[in-house]
């Protein structure tokens, strides 16, 4: 660490002269990191020979399909690798970042669909205690449970035989552990052999998603699941980032969770696709009731963007080639995830939707305005990352003179930034 000594007494001498406190905390900073020898080149990373083969393994297992193992063996397998995968996109060591780049570069490669156009995510968001982790369960199952009946009426519309379940819970500000409850009021769904139900942190994440939910759907979707349910820790108005990584964003709420004006505001009610409330049983029921007659006054005022399956412009057509109107507003349902009441229904909606997201090529323009998001999302996390982690211990002279007060947050970070990036011309800050 550079003594500051010398530095403090100029910067007194100079504050006593009237000089700008900006251009003072410039002067400050390049006669700092003048000080600082360049960082040394060094080669990138790569994998060794035993990680190379581990990426490799992971692969072959994630994308295994009827390689003459039994049935069971093959699921268990595959269910392992994925977990596996998980875990390594979700991790923030340098080796095992590059492995999951690696993986996510292989599957992707070798995966029959690379874009994963057969696949649907459904993204559940709701405030707490609003019954997400319930009504996924019971959803689920519902899903599930429909394969025979498809079988015996021939349906041909949108059936998952597999479905996958991200469930994100919150970490603590405190001590950085998470419970990772959520898969505990899931029993049932977690057993069943199509299915797979993931717990992850969000690991202090705004927005109520983990930093690698994208990834860790896309690895589902790439090991076979044709629908991803991403369900989110209990979030506010303002916490939309599922709308980044959904096709389908639902909203949960419970009786007595706004009336028309609340439905009003601007957020997250803004950007919901289907509003569903919950608890509509027992005591509850007429109070369930009411809150959703308010929240259908309430959409009637909001505009969805062009595009969006609601448009009264656009037309929903079944497999028996009939054509429904769709609605012009986001549809408000009553569900009861402890009677089953209106799960039937919310599947309905969500299979009407997914019809026209695939069809009209709505499904294919949001994935690639999403691709683009986590792009320059996990862009930013890199820099942040290589600013906080310089070996230069420039980082931490910046600081000092910060924490002195002899530089404004908003100086010390472009002269930070451009310190990593070698600019010397303000223009590009």
């Amino acid at each position: 660490m550079l003594p500051m000594t010398a530095v403090t007494k100029g910067a007194a001498a100079a504050l006593g002269s009237g000089c700008r406190r900006g251009v003072l905390g410039r002067r400050l900073i390049h006669d700092v990191l003048g000080r600082i020898p360049p960082c040394t080149t060094t080669t990138s990373p790569s994998l060794s020979e035993g990680e190379t083969r581990t990426v490799d393994r992971l692969a072959a297992d994630i994308l295994s399909r009827n390689n003459g193992v039994d049935f069971s063996t093959q699921n268990m397998n595959r269910r392992i690798a994925l977990s596996k995968a998980i875990t390594m996109v979700e991790s923030k060591a340098t080796n095992k970042r590059l492995m999951a780049d690696k993986l996510l570069e292989k599957l992707r490669q070798s995966a029959p669909d690379r874009n994963g156009r057969t696949s649907f995510r459904l993204g559940i968001a709701g405030p707490p205690g609003a019954g997400k982790s319930t009504v996924v369960e019971e959803l689920g199952l519902y899903i599930l449970g429909l394969k025979e009946q498809e079988r015996e009426a021939q349906d041909t519309s949108f059936r998952p035989e597999k479905l996958a379940v991200l469930c994100i819970d919150p970490s603590s500000h405190v001590t950085g552990g998470s419970i990772l409850g959520d898969k505990t009021r899931m029993s049932h769904l977690s057993y069943h052999p199509q299915a797979y139900v993931r717990p992850s942190p969000s690991s202090g994440t705004l927005g109520g998603l983990g930093a690698y939910t994208y990834d860790a759907a896309s690895l589902c979707e790439l090991a076979g699941y044709q629908m991803t349910i991403i369900e989110t820790v209990g979030v506010g108005q303002s916490e939309v980032e599922l709308a980044e990584c959904c096709d389908l964003f639902l909203l949960m709420l419970a009786p007595g969770g706004g009336d028309e004006l609340q439905g009003s505001k601007k957020g997250i009610v803004e950007v919901a696709d289907i509003l569903c409330v919950n608890k509509a049983d027992g005591d509850t029921k007429a109070l369930a009731r009411q809150t959703a007659n308010e929240y259908k006054k309430a959409m009637g005022l909001l505009r969805k963007p062009a595009g969006w399956w609601g448009g009264s412009h656009h037309h929903c057509e079944d497999e028996t080639g009939s054509t429904d109107k769709a609605p012009t507003s986001p549809p408000v349902l009553l569900v009861s995830a402890k009677t089953g009441l209106g799960i039937s229904e919310l599947w309905e909606t969500i299979v009407k939707y997914q019809q026209f997201a695939q069809q009209s090529g709505y499904l294919s323009e949001k994935r690639r305005l999403q691709n683009r998001y986590w792009m320059w999302k996990y862009l930013r996390e890199r820099v942040y990352e290589t600013a906080k982690n310089d070996p230069r211990g420039k980082t931490d002279e910046i600081e000092r003179l910060l924490d002195d007060g002899l530089v404004a947050p908003r100086v010390a970070a472009g002269e930070l930034w451009k310190s990593i990036v070698g600019r010397e011309s303000d223009s590009e800050w």
